[in-house]
């Protein structure tokens, strides 16, 4: 499997889900980022937002507006900064840890569905 990654470091192809984990790793030195993951089209993505150890996932199925938001227990709000460079702060019941958005994203490399191992909301 081929997955394309693209953050604020710049694009990629990985062929592995330990490549990418790298990738997300280094992510979490820099102030902010913006990860997303996808096979050979567009759709379905996983989007990976952190700010060091926080993360809040997006998974988008298309392009028509069906997407979800990850759900977490954090207690508290982080901010994030994605697209336009500004940013944003998330509530903290989408904030998940490193780990859990690593695993969703060994998940979503092998299926290229919603990841399962954690909850969502509809957006």
């Amino acid at each position: 499997m081929l997955m394309h990654v693209v953050s604020n470091q710049g694009e990629f192809d990985c062929r592995s889900k330990d490549e990418i984990e790298t990738i997300i790793r280094q992510s979490t030195q820099i102030p902010y980022d913006d990860i997303w993951l996808s096979g050979e089209y567009e759709y379905p993505c996983l989007t990976i937002t952190l700010n060091g150890a926080d993360a809040c996932l997006h998974y988008f199925l298309n392009g028509d507006g069906d997407f979800w938001q990850s759900v977490g227990t954090c207690e508290r709000v982080v901010s994030f900064v994605s697209g336009n460079g500004a940013p944003d702060f998330t509530p903290e019941n989408a904030v998940i840890t490193l780990d859990q958005a690593i695993q969703c994203m060994r998940l979503f490399f092998d299926t290229l569905q919603r990841p399962d191992c954690i909850a969502w909301r509809s957006m």
